[in-house]
């Protein structure tokens, strides 16, 4: 299986709360993965960690070249 999207020791912390400390995982082809919280425990944050959306404090991600990353926004955005 090839490794597409990994993340190594991210940290990230809003002025409030540590969202993430030393968080590591890897999601290969074929894997079908589910990310599953309470409201407010970080799901959406770390999917925009994951995009590129949001940088973390510290730690990296990384993607395999060619793999892109598609996500749709929890809040709308009108003209």
């Amino acid at each position: 299986m090839a490794h597409l999207l990994g993340a190594e020791g991210l940290h990230l912390e809003f002025p409030t709360k540590t969202v993430f400390d030393s968080v590591s995982l890897g999601v290969n082809a074929g894997d079908r993965i589910g990310i599953v919280g309470r409201n407010g425990d970080g799901k959406s944050t770390l999917l925009a960690l994951l995009s590129g959306r949001l940088t973390p404090d510290a730690g990296r991600v990384t993607i395999r070249n060619g793999v892109t990353i598609g996500s749709r926004a929890q809040d709308d955005v009108f003209d």
